[in-house]
């Protein structure tokens, strides 16, 4: 493939994505781009980052790796069950968030909504099967040795500390509030911030789907000569169902 017809490639994708006037807003942050909505809701990384390689145990006492994330969208939150406020308070949100997706004509047989538990001291598989699943059925808790956890935490971003005193039973534990969503790909894509709202994380997550859809599309159709253009009319006009910043 030539130099100009990669540059064209990369040119017109990038001037798709931007085009919506709903993308309001492009950043610094670290050195990397990002994409804000309006509300701010969720931030969208126009060049996901890929994971790499961590090994942590589920509920159920399965393998939970790399290889686990892919095939499926996955939103994962770190917590711990003990946790008195914060964290039953943002995955019942992530239950309701899933009710809806289910609804949506797509529907959620490609997502996973994952709790990774940073306590591995306190909370066994046992015990985090039996706290995910009062909020939703499907939800998968997972957790694993400190070592692995701060592997896939700081991948993401996810700030936690565990305050383990001896001789103390009901330590506390600090973690972030932000829940991150990883693409099929394996691939850090975004991360809604709070306060979380249910409705608000399920209309943002069919967006980024449909747009992780059309750029497929988009760059299929010009790698096959530039035919898929006219398919991905998404980029350009933005959902009436979003409110304008501010409100």
């Amino acid at each position: 493939m030539s130099l100009k017809f990669s540059l064209m490639i990369t040119s017109v994708a990038l001037a798709a994505i931007l085009a919506g006037a709903w993308l309001a807003d492009v950043y610094r942050e670290h050195d990397s781009r990002a994409m804000l909505l309006p509300d701010q809701v969720i931030t969208l990384f126009p060049d996901p980052k890929p994971l790499t390689a961590f090994a942590l145990t589920d509920d159920r006492n399965r393998v939970f790796d790399l290889a686990s994330l892919k095939g499926k969208w996955s939103f994962l939150f770190f917590g711990f069950t003990y946790c008195p406020d914060v964290c039953p308070t943002t995955l019942a949100v992530l239950a309701r968030a899933r009710d809806n997706i289910a609804k949506n004509t797509v529907g959620a047989e490609d997502i996973q909504f994952v709790f990774v538990s940073v306590d591995p001291n306190r909370d066994t598989a046992g015990k985090l099967g039996q706290y995910v699943e009062y909020f939703d059925a499907s939800f998968l808790g997972v957790t694993g040795d400190n070592a692995q956890i701060a592997n896939l935490a700081g991948q993401l971003g996810a700030a936690y500390q565990v305050a383990i005193t001896p001789g103390v039973e009901d330590y506390p534990v600090y973690h972030t509030t932000a829940v991150f969503l990883v693409d099929p790909q394996a691939r850090y894509h975004a991360v809604f911030t709070p306060p979380h709202d249910a409705e608000a994380i399920s209309k943002r997550f069919k967006v980024v789907r449909e747009l992780e859809a059309a750029g497929e599309a988009l760059t299929s159709g010009l790698l096959s000569g530039g035919r898929a253009a006219a398919r991905s009319p998404l980029f350009l006009q933005a959902p009436a169902e979003f409110p304008p910043q501010g409100r």
